[in-house]
């Protein structure tokens, strides 16, 4: 569910054995599962900043910028829009749940992640090879695939519902022709 030992030992193994490249079959899966793994994080720093959930300018922003980027790859830029809308709400699921517990024993003594200089920036190198792994996945036509495995692996991560439901939600728009 965060980056703990083991889901990073899972996702340093994925990427030796070749599984991350953006042409990987299930590339799509591993970032959006990377993308959130970060979400601990910045739930930790909002936690700490008393800083709401919700940033829509900063989402926005984030929406035009994968739309273009998108586009430039070929791809509808209404898909890529949805796409991202839904990892956006997914995200803000996760750290809702995060944020209704008590903060968890291992990060009493952890250091916050600087949102600016440490964790924007891997979210942002994400979102481009999400992009990449887009033009990819539908060039595939192994959408059902891609939404099933998706959904597997999220559920064998514990993710909730509400959080699995919002990225299939956004796999589904990004695959849609």
């Amino acid at each position: 569910m965060s980056r703990s030992w083991l889901g990073l030992y899972a996702f340093f193994a994925f990427i030796s054995l070749g599984w991350a490249d953006e042409k990987a079959p299930n590339s799509l899966t591993l970032l959006v599962a990377e993308r959130l793994s970060w979400m601990d994080e910045v739930a930790e720093v909002k936690r700490a900043k008393a800083a709401p959930i919700s940033d829509p300018v900063r989402e926005e922003v984030l929406l035009q910028a994968m739309e273009k980027q998108g586009k430039e790859a070929g791809l509808p830029p209404e898909r890529v829009r949805q796409f991202f809308a839904c990892q956006i709400l997914a995200a803000k699921a996760f750290q809702e749940d995060w944020l209704s517990r008590p903060k968890p024993e291992s990060w009493r003594d952890r250091p916050l992640p600087d949102l600016t200089t440490e964790v924007r920036p891997r979210l942002d190198d994400i979102g481009h090879r999400m992009i990449a792994a887009l033009v990819h996945s539908r060039q595939s036509g192994d959408a059902g695939l891609i939404v099933r495995h998706t959904r597997d692996a999220l559920q064998q991560q514990g993710y909730a519902e509400v959080v699995i439901d919002y990225v299939i939600q956004g796999v589904k728009a990004g695959l849609s022709p």
